[in-house]
């Protein structure tokens, strides 16, 4: 099943979107970072227009190489929950053409606190507290 949480994205210009992405340990970064398919960059307004800031790298995935799209520290993500939103963490924004769900990287996972307690039932809790939170239904962004 995997895990999957309830996110908002904040960009720097402003501009920012709610969804659901998955929390991907193998998704491996030196610092957080937050995948997003292409349509979301789109409703973002990050894409066709790219930032200035914006870097073109090639990504090793299961699939093998692809060419994403970096913008650095350029977005704040938080958790939502029932409870209300969890403190925002400063996270680059990485653009796939291939994805169709926003994926979070390991590094963003550890700075939001999460920890997955049982990926096959999809249950997660913040390092912080003791409840257990399910998982949220897959968001696909095609």
């Amino acid at each position: 099943m995997g895990v999957r949480v309830k996110i908002r994205i904040v960009l720097k210009n402003g501009k920012s979107l709610e969804t659901v992405a998955l929390v991907n340990t193998g998704f491996e970064a030196p610092v957080a970072q937050l995948l997003i398919p292409v349509k979301a960059a789109e409703q973002l307004g990050l894409w066709p227009n790219l930032p200035d800031e914006a870097v073109v790298e090639i990504y090793d995935t299961a699939g093998g190489p692809t060419r994403v799209y970096k913008i650095p520290s350029w977005a704040e993500v938080s958790v939502l929950t029932e409870e209300g939103e969890s403190r925002r963490v400063l996270s680059d924004i990485v653009i796939s053409h291939i994805e169709v769900e926003a994926l979070i990287s390991d590094k963003l996972a550890e700075d939001l606190m999460l920890t997955i307690e049982r990926p096959g039932e999809g249950l997660w809790r913040f390092r912080s507290e003791d409840k257990e939170r399910r998982s949220e239904k897959p968001e696909y962004w095609m």
